[in-house]
């Protein structure tokens, strides 16, 4: 890189690997969080790679001789500091766009990039990518807001497939950052507490098309409202459950197809896939596209998208007791997730968990579905009321937290049910993250319900 000295606002994981990074290169590095030094640096390894910290609330100080400001996801555009940033001149970017720069001045040979965004179904679909890439044998890293910061790959210099889960926060300060394979899953509302608008928000999912070039693909969802207008400036290759898709992949007749090389190809069965849902459905087309369009062979997609195991707190079965079905879906973080996830269930077979933090959702879109697919309603959480008020026709309780969740949810559940958490909203209210808030559904299904089953 041709910055000396680069600040970086925000030190959870994705700002600590790349200040790691910066500084093993011998670039100066200026970094700031609100929490305490003992909190971001326990080990004292940053200070002893040269690491300047700025804790308990950076200020502007830190961009003092800055050619660079890299920001965390978490951290908004409207923190001070990264509008004083702006004011100086200072080019504001995300760790997403640094490691991506580092990287690939620095591979000795080619990488390919595949990069994933959308509101739901980006995790599962990344993974899948990655897994059906495996299978064809190649050296695959998967990164980005999946969990695993892509700066922690800059030590490693030697060719790969990056598979990256981007998020609308990490695009919308991106400035060369490009995928060879860019892929839209869908776009509902979401962080509207965060993004101006809607179209805002779309708006910043779009830029992951931006810096394409016309021998790259856009993979987008032609089911979905909020994707199928996009129109990026390299090869569209769609996708559907409803149709078939000049070009693109599709499911019809019991069967997914490819015509991404122009002849009609069967890649495999609906009922093998393995995942189920309408929603998983449309997460196995976009996997076997950005596979196919990444190289993979015929037999790999197929091995993949039949022998996938899923992630975890993504409808993942918990436990069967006394005819019970428990699944966690706390990753279902926005209205949106829970529709989908609903839809694969009987009519009036669901206990459902909804409620946590609030992110500016509509919760109104859930009202026709749950009142179909749901028998009880148990609600969780900071945005427990505006939930009850939206929703209609369905028996609803006020739970208040986890453990009244559970238990109210064993005592309504019929054989034949479905308990299922699928909170549409935030965990941030009551847990650090949805993986906390879904191994505690999980620990208490286990201990009080199925430890018999």
């Amino acid at each position: 890189m041709r910055e000396k000295r680069v600040a970086i606002l925000g030190l959870a994981r994705s700002g600590t690997a790349l200040a790691a990074a910066l500084a093993a290169r011998g670039i100066a590095v200026a970094a700031g969080d609100r929490r305490a030094r003992r909190e971001i640096d326990p080990t004292g390894a940053l200070e002893t790679a040269g690491v300047v910290l700025f804790s308990d609330g950076a200020d502007s100080s830190m961009l003092d001789g800055a050619d660079l400001l890299a920001i965390s996801p978490g951290v908004p555009l409207s923190h001070p500091v990264a509008a004083e940033a702006r004011r100086r001149g200072i080019p504001v970017v995300s760790e997403l766009e640094v490691a991506w720069r580092l990287i690939e001045e620095e591979a000795e040979g080619e990488n390919r990039w595949i990069a994933v965004t959308g509101t739901n179904g980006k995790s599962t679909v990344s993974t899948w990518i990655a897994e059906i890439l495996r299978r064809d044998g190649r050296d695959v890293a998967l990164a980005g807001n999946i969990g695993t910061a892509l700066s922690t790959f800059c030590s490693s210099r030697r060719p790969r497939h990056f598979v990256v889960e981007v998020s609308s926060f990490q695009l919308e300060t991106i400035e060369r950052f490009r995928a060879d394979v860019a892929v839209v899953t869908n776009i509902t509302p979401d962080h509207l507490d965060r993004h101006a608008s809607l179209a805002a928000y779309a708006a910043a999912k779009a830029r992951i098309f931006e810096n394409q070039r016309e021998g790259d693909a856009a993979v987008v969802n032609d089911d979905d409202r909020g994707s199928a207008g996009l129109h990026p400036p390299a090869r569209r290759v769609g996708f559907s459950t409803l149709r078939s898709v000049d070009g693109g992949v599709w499911a019809e007749n019991g069967y997914l197809w490819s015509g991404i090389d122009e002849a009609r190809r069967r890649i495999c069965g609906v009922s093998e896939v393995a995942l189920p849902g309408l929603h998983n459905l449309e997460n196995a087309l976009a996997s076997a596209a950005a596979a196919e369009l990444a190289g993979a062979s015929a037999e790999s997609i197929r091995a993949g998208l039949t022998r996938f195991a899923g992630l975890p707190h993504r409808t993942e079965l918990v436990a069967v007791a006394e005819g019970v079905a428990w699944v966690d879906d706390s990753k279902g973080t926005n209205p949106d997730a829970v529709v989908k996830s609903l839809a694969g269930y009987p009519d009036g077979r669901v206990v459902l968990i909804l409620g946590g933090s609030e992110k500016g959702s509509d919760f109104s879109i859930l009202a026709a579905p749950v009142a179909r697919k749901a028998r009880v309603v148990l609600t969780i959480g900071q945005s427990a009321e505006k939930i009850e008020r939206s929703i209609s026709g369905v028996e609803t309780k006020r739970a208040g937290d986890m453990e009244r969740a559970v238990d109210l949810a064993a005592s309504a559940a019929r054989p034949g049910d479905t308990v299922l958490l699928s909170p549409a909203c935030a965990s941030f209210d009551q847990y650090r993250n949805y993986e906390e808030r879904g191994d505690h559904f999980r620990s208490l299904v286990l201990g009080r319900v199925a430890h018999g089953a």
